[in-house]
């Protein structure tokens, strides 16, 4: 039931122009790309990146028309089966989001389980064979994937040790933070990104957990004053396309668009690693205070990290497996 209303609000909206997949080899091709992000965040500024260079490398027979804001009306956790089921035929979507679709697409989110930019690489190098086969089966083919920068918690009140969290509301988007600021008595409340600025201004939350792109991108001055760097997950968008779609296209094509989203997809890991520090300035310069999150926090955070990490592979195959590769190669310890 579900998914035939998203399927009929999606097909109103977009009409024929978003299913125009594609005809002869020499036709040209429009695709509509779905994006929830604003068009000055650089998920966004990769993304039409990324339409531009496809349009050169095809001779112009592929057009990407990049859809920013959420304007076609997709929230998070719907673009994995929007794109499985032809409404839009690309999309560029979290990948933690996705969870209740898959527990595999929770891997790079679990709690304290990456440090840095590097071990990320390695945990990616190592899943995404898993997360490939696993895409397929929801019908679509991975483009480029791109990490968010590291995640903090803005809020309106001071933290200094754990009580001054509890019971404060947060917003969050996946299930793991949710689970994981509950052991400090936080309130997660998981809402899209539209529903959390009316939310911030009339006071139905205290807090968020994003990253500092993000708390630009949405001029969190105006609602709150501090911001701790948790660095307590890492989760990536990941740009896909139907695979009917693709298929759709000639060989060359497929060749091309391939070769741009290899030769591009380091300069979006770039472009996130640089995000931070400029989202960073502008907060600042803004007034709000951006410190480390308190060391007795985050030993809270830690402890019950280890335990959602060790319950998750537990319950998640190939998780286990994918895990003591990742350790082994990243020499990660948390």
């Amino acid at each position: 039931m579900q998914r035939q209303s998203v399927s009929i609000r999606f097909r109103a909206l977009l009409g024929a122009a978003v299913l125009a997949l594609g005809g002869t080899a020499a036709a040209q091709t429009r695709l509509d790309m779905a994006i929830a992000w604003p068009p000055g965040n650089f998920h966004t500024k990769n993304a039409m990146a990324f339409a531009d260079a496809v349009d050169k490398a095809t001779g112009g027979q592929v057009k990407i028309t990049v859809h920013a804001g959420g304007v076609l009306g997709l929230k998070g956790p719907e673009t994995l089966r929007a794109v499985r089921d032809g409404i839009v035929p690309m999309a560029e979507f979290n990948s933690p989001q996705q969870v209740g679709d898959a527990p595999l697409f929770a891997l790079e989110a679990q709690p304290y389980l990456v440090a840095d930019y590097g071990q990320l690489r390695a945990l990616h190098d190592i899943m995404l064979p898993e997360y490939d086969k696993l895409l397929a089966r929801f019908g679509q083919k991975r483009l480029y994937m791109t990490p968010w920068p590291e995640q903090y918690l803005f809020s309106k009140k001071p933290v200094a040790a754990t009580a001054d969290v509890k019971n404060i509301k947060v917003r969050v988007t996946d299930r793991v933070t949710s689970e994981l600021i509950k052991h400090v008595g936080m309130s997660p409340v998981q809402m899209t990104f539209a529903d959390m600025m009316p939310a911030l201004a009339s006071g139905g939350l205290d807090g968020v957990t994003t990253s500092a792109s993000t708390a630009v991108d949405s001029r969190f001055w105006e609602f709150m004053k501090y911001a701790y760097k948790t660095n307590h997950v890492w989760s990536s968008n990941v740009a896909t396309i139907n695979l009917a779609a693709w298929n759709k296209l000639a060989p060359e094509q497929r060749a091309a668009i391939e070769k741009v989203a290899r030769e591009l997809e380091p300069a979006f890991w770039k472009a996130s690693q640089e995000d931070d520090a400029k989202s960073v300035a502008v907060l600042r310069q803004h007034g709000m205070q951006v410190e480390p999150m308190p060391a007795a926090v985050t030993a809270d955070l830690k402890k019950a990290a280890a335990e959602m990490v060790d319950a998750y592979g537990k319950r998640t195959p190939p998780v286990p497996a994918l895990l003591k590769q990742y350790r082994d190669r990243a020499g990660a310890s948390r």
